[in-house]
């Protein structure tokens, strides 16, 4: 039997903005013009089948399908151009991309993480208008809520959302009751290399009316700057308070808050084993400075996920052990792969670990 390659979540990519020709030949339409890839996270990988790509033309009072257009099976890229007509374009509208006829958007609800992530643009209005370097990926979460995720258009895996952090945020909304306070007081969380800010945002999207305080850490000053455009597009949609913050692991000691996190989050952070020791100390470090801040009165839950990479990896809970931290549960988020399930093979998974730090290696 054919062993196809590791199941994993493909993003629709816009290698860079699309553009609008005007053609007098056209009359009253526009010609559109787009060079996408369909990647994984790292972008190491293209789709490897044929797939339909249809086009959203969005707008507050009406939706437009086109195409589809047909990515080829060993495509590294898809340039095309459609023609669309003038009349569509006079509202505030937005473009998707995406592989859903019926240009549903990405849930995150269903306990199944999406196979292909759609791709959207910010709004716009008219065929004159100029796209910023900016994919938004847009997510269906919990009771009608939605979140809109801003990414870095192009081939960069910086500042994109990874396979780790969006089945963590899957899990997070199937088991709620694991990050919920026992006493009903808010929770803190602190987001580890938040990146794009995914899933502490989707934390907070959770904290229903208790006031949750976030806090994103990153020490790239350009994915702080996305996070916090993330965060500020989010704010009206969450009840909760946030900050952006550097936190440099190598030095976890400069870091200081006046908050007490009672959720500490890192998604698809010990890819790299020479961090790996660094990552173990600042989580020893914000723990301990959590319980003695608040005179024990909070002992942080530490929430990871991760998907293996290689065999390295395992240097970090052979280190959360020698630092006191006890593994309080384990659960496993399989990835989507539509061509590993006709041929009757096993996903891959994300795998989640909650640790918390005992009283007695506290002291």
């Amino acid at each position: 039997m054919l062993l196809l390659p590791g199941a994993m979540v493909y993003y629709i990519r816009l290698l860079k903005p699309p553009t609008f020709d005007q053609d007098e030949n056209l009359h009253d339409k526009v010609r559109l013009r787009v060079v996408m890839a369909i990647t994984t996270d790292l972008g190491d990988a293209f789709y490897p089948g044929e797939l339909s790509i249809f086009i959203g033309i969005i707008t507050a009072a009406d939706t437009r399908r086109l195409g589809p257009v047909i990515w080829k099976p060993g495509a590294r890229c898809l340039k095309f151009q459609i023609n669309i007509h003038l009349r569509y374009l006079t509202a505030l509208t937005r473009l998707l991309f995406t592989c859903s006829d019926s240009l549903d958007v990405d849930s995150l609800v269903l306990g199944k993480v999406p196979d292909v992530v759609s791709a959207w643009t910010d709004e716009f209005t008219g065929h004159k208008a100029l796209f910023d370097d900016v994919v938004i990926r847009r997510f269906t979460l919990q009771r009608e809520r939605g979140l809109d995720i801003f990414e870095k258009n192009g081939e960069s895996i910086a500042r994109h959302i990874w396979d780790a952090a969006i089945a963590l945020a899957v899990w997070l909304l199937k088991h709620k009751e694991k990050v919920q306070q026992a006493d009903g007081k808010r929770n803190c969380i602190l987001e580890l290399g938040a990146g794009c800010g995914l899933v502490g945002l989707v934390l907070a999207s959770m904290s229903e009316n208790q006031n949750c305080q976030l806090i994103l850490t990153d020490v790239d000053d350009d994915s702080l700057r996305l996070a916090r455009y993330n965060a500020q597009c989010s704010r009206n949609a969450f009840n909760s308070v946030w900050q952006c913050c550097t936190l440099d692991w190598r030095e976890p000691q400069k870091f200081s808050t006046d908050q007490h996190p009672t959720i500490i989050i890192a998604s698809d952070c010990i890819y790299n084993a020479d961090n790996i020791p660094d990552l173990v100390r600042t989580f020893s470090h914000l723990v301990r400075q959590s319980c003695e801040s608040s005179k024990g009165s909070v002992t942080p839950k530490v929430i990871v996920s991760t998907k293996r990479r290689h065999p390295s990896e395992e240097m970090f809970f052979n280190l959360m052990t020698k630092a006191g931290f006890e593994q309080s549960d384990h659960d496993k988020v399989p990835l989507s792969d539509r061509w590993r399930e006709k041929a009757g093979q096993d996903l891959d998974v994300v795998s989640i670990h909650v640790f918390s730090l005992p009283v007695q290696a506290l002291s």
